[in-house]
């Protein structure tokens, strides 16, 4: 607690956080002390409101630290709200300051990224048709008790056995029917105003997301039926965590020094996959570095072609394994000698361009066609064939050529240079011990988020309030990893001192 204080005294330039109190209403809680509050409360995994003004009440040593401060649960909600925005700076400052003082360049970083819960429930899932008929209910009952008229829900009454008799209605707020029926309505007229606000925003995410939809392609394309978001955070997309389990998530990315441990950049994205990932968290690196980034080490999800070309432009080297996995190795040993030749025993020619097949046969170019990507994007695919002649009476055209044109096709994508290139470059035995470093930096980082940092479900609701959670998270950590970096340099210094 006191290296937290300390830290966030001499370290931190909180102008900017006191910027935003300028010109507003009565004079407010210092912000160094709440941010000081937040700080300790998220090192130590709460991460909750509600448990900060606990130990605000109960524990003297917080009490301590923010000088006896008896803020309202309301200031501490929107005081995270308040100093969102500003953590990236702040984290940058922590930043600069190592690598001015040389604990690190920046130059080598390792990047993950892991599935937090989002703070909603994955058993009251609305579609777009559910919306718009909850909307129409709130809209009713708010007219009619703005207009001082009693609202009565009608319930269905059961017809008697054999009846032909048309189904009656009558009212019955009281009826267990009714009550299970409408049990997502709030009970007040305030609280309904304020649910058809958050209905609102509900349906402009879905009207969205039937939009994307509509651009996948077809095989992709989700009945609109199915298309559904929870209510209490729409914007957190649906996928399967860590346990397997369906419900609402998000993607919390981290990129780590690999000398330092200190995190160099993070983000919380809504998605549930690390793909497209790369170069935006490339980007927000060297941004908060000022400092090129040379090496990156990532997981098979994260490169593609295009994310190469990229990366070589930007003289960053990427070490990732290229598709390769557990999930890869036993459907290799699953399909046996059944199993097609693989497109990597193929030897690509650029002079040509053509391929050349384990058998020294010549695949020459075909055509260029375009493909469609699940999201509906479209990508270039050149494809060439090999001579029907040619693989005719070869040894290996049983376990080799598929389809009936009696001849073996290779496909070949865009930027598939570079997929080349990454595969070589991973053969090598320096770049196998540098991406061996990775498993101790980026994947202990999230098992301490997660185990003692509080981060296995967010606490707020929004992408915004996530994004507070990580980066309250990720400055704690950075302080204190800061202050162990100079207590180790010292300690080196007067070795090296004692030694001469």
């Amino acid at each position: 607690m006191r290296r937290i204080a300390r830290l966030t005294d001499e370290e931190l330039t909180l102008d900017s956080l006191q910027c935003t109190y300028a010109g507003r209403g009565s004079r407010p809680h210092r912000p160094d002390l709440l941010l000081k509050l937040l700080l300790y409360e998220h090192s130590q995994g709460r991460p909750q409101p509600v448990q900060w003004l606990k130990d605000l009440k109960e524990n003297i040593a917080v009490q301590w630290l923010v000088y006896g401060l008896q803020p309202s649960q309301t200031t501490l909600y929107e005081f995270r709200d308040r100093v969102q925005p500003l953590l990236g700076d702040l984290n940058q400052q922590v930043i600069q300051t190592a690598i001015t003082e040389g604990h690190s360049d920046g130059s080598c970083g390792a990047l993950d990224g892991t599935t937090v819960a989002a703070n909603a429930t994955r058993h009251r899932m609305v579609n777009l048709e559910t919306v718009e008929k909850r909307l129409e209910i709130l809209d009713q009952e708010i007219g009619q008790e703005e207009r001082g008229e009693d609202v009565l829900p009608e319930i269905e009454v059961p017809e008697p056995e054999g009846s032909t008799s048309p189904t009656t209605t009558s009212p019955g707020p009281t009826a267990a029917s009714c009550a299970q029926r409408q049990s997502w309505k709030a009970k007040t007229l305030r609280g309904k105003k304020r649910q058809r606000d958050q209905y609102h925003r509900v349906r402009a995410v879905l009207q969205a997301k039937h939009v994307a939809n509509r651009k996948r392609r077809k095989d992709k394309r989700k009945k609109e039926a199915s298309i559904r978001v929870a209510p209490g955070d729409p914007m957190a997309p649906f996928g399967l965590d860590k346990l397997n389990t369906y419900r609402p998530l998000y993607n919390v990315q981290t990129m780590s020094d690999v000398a330092t441990d200190l995190v160099l950049a993070y983000a919380t994205t809504r998605t549930t996959a690390d793909n497209g990932q790369l170069l935006p968290m490339i980007e927000r690196t060297m941004e908060t570095t000022n400092q090129p980034l040379k090496d990156v080490l990532v997981d098979s999800g994260y490169p593609s072609g295009e994310d190469l070309a990229e990366c070589q432009k930007k003289g960053v080297t990427v070490y990732a394994p290229w598709n390769e996995n557990s999930f890869t190795e036993a459907k290799r040993a699953k399909g046996g000698e059944k199993r097609q030749i693989s497109k990597d025993r193929f030897v690509f020619d650029p002079s040509g361009p053509s391929y050349r097949c384990p058998e020294g046969k010549q695949l020459t170019y075909r055509e260029r066609s375009k493909n469609q990507k699940a999201n509906g994007d479209y990508f270039t695919i050149e494809i060439y064939q090999a001579d029907p002649s040619d693989c005719a009476g070869c040894p290996l055209k049983g376990r080799c050529v598929r389809g009936r044109s009696g001849a073996r096709t290779v496909r070949r994508q865009e930027h598939e240079e570079f997929v080349e290139e990454l595969k070589e470059r991973m053969k090598q035995a320096g770049a196998k011990e540098k991406y061996g470093k990775r498993g101790c930096t980026v994947e202990r980082r999230f098992a301490d988020l997660k185990t003692h940092r509080g981060l296995q479900r967010f606490s707020g609701r929004t992408p915004e309030r996530a994004d507070a959670q990580v980066g309250l998270a990720v400055l704690a950590h950075n302080l204190q990893t800061l202050e162990k970096l100079r207590i180790k340099q010292e300690r080196q210094t007067d070795t090296g001192k004692k030694a001469a």
